[in-house]
């Protein structure tokens, strides 16, 4: 079940990134007038990749950061 807690959130923020990515990448093909098949593609699974290592590591700071208060460690 744990799998499915970690697994569905992370996917939807992959998902979110892919469509913002495509979206864009689609834009500029199109304003340039360049054939896009792969680009936008590419830039999507790109742009969720990335979108979702900048979540996890925000949520890893968080994470080490409260967990530090509750133990009483300083910096």
């Amino acid at each position: 079940m744990f799998v499915f807690a970690a697994a569905v959130p992370a996917l939807l923020v992959v998902v979110v990134g892919y469509v913002a990515g495509h979206a864009v990448a689609a834009w500029i093909c199109a304003v340039l007038g360049v054939e896009a098949q792969r680009p936008p593609e590419v830039a999507g699974w790109v742009t969720g990749l990335v979108l979702l290592a900048v979540v996890v590591r925000v949520l890893v700071q968080r994470w080490r950061r409260s967990a530090a208060e509750k133990w009483g460690h300083q910096k």
